[in-house]
């Protein structure tokens, strides 16, 4: 693994920051094109782009300290070592969630459309994100004969990282693909459901430490509620379509 990409006497360049940059940069590119096709604002959009890139990763890392308060009291300096990993997704969608609704309504945007035209945008950044993880080591898997050797944990891993890359890719693509036709809603919902899914099933694989409740771990049980909530809403919006 390459967790350090370049470090000298003055400062250290980190791959999984270079990753979360790379991420940012090129959904907010595609994202403002995407914007300009449809006829918005594009500074509007990219404020909002930064805002939910900040919010996201402070909820993101303080969900992961809530979960993990034990290793963290014994050393508080670890709290901002982002670096050695701990970013939970759920805590990242909360947190930006929030503040992207604050946001819109202060700017009177139409929360419904916006969210649609955003969303397929945060799968491709999970995407490119969870490069930066299998670099830096974090988020691992099971340990199994067939997987990638780790030198960071100095056992051969389920590369569990690069599965999440690519099943978060192939769900941004077929995102983009509903948005042509979808509306009201749908798009988000649908983003709900196979992200949920897709978590779930990555769970199972999954070998770093975590919460288990009845056999399934913490993330699964969240999974598993937004799976429910995202079929509510794809219905709702669904039945609210055809019935105007």
């Amino acid at each position: 693994m390459l967790p350090i990409l370049y470090k000298c006497n003055f400062f250290t360049i980190y791959t999984y920051g270079v990753f979360v940059a790379i991420a940012f940069i090129v959904s907010t590119v595609l994202l403002s094109k995407e914007a300009k096709r449809t006829g918005q604002n594009e500074d509007v959009i990219y404020n909002l782009c930064v805002l939910l890139l900040i919010s996201g990763i402070v909820s993101a890392r303080l969900f992961y300290i809530f979960l993990n308060w034990d290793y963290f009291a014994s050393d508080l300096t670890e709290i901002f070592k982002i670096n050695h990993g701990g970013l939970v997704w759920f805590g990242g969608l909360i947190g930006a969630a929030i503040s992207a609704l604050i946001f819109m309504r202060y700017k009177k945007l139409s929360v419904v459309s916006t969210i649609d035209l955003f969303i397929p945008y945060v799968a491709l950044g999970q995407a490119i994100g969870r490069l930066g993880c299998f670099f830096n080591g974090c988020c691992y898997g099971r340990e199994a004969q067939w997987g990638i050797y780790f030198p960071v944990h100095g056992r051969t891993l389920v590369p569990s990282q690069l599965f999440d890359s690519l099943t978060l890719l192939l769900i941004f693509l077929a995102l983009r693909f509903m948005r042509k036709r979808a509306k009201g809603g749908q798009v988000f919902s649908m983003y709900l459901i196979l992200a949920s899914v897709q978590r779930f099933m990555s769970e199972f694989i999954r070998g770093d430490e975590r919460p288990f409740y009845f056999h399934l771990s913490i993330f699964q049980w969240i999974s598993a509620g937004l799976f429910i909530v995202g079929i509510f809403c794809y219905l709702f919006v669904s039945w609210k379509k055809r019935s105007v």
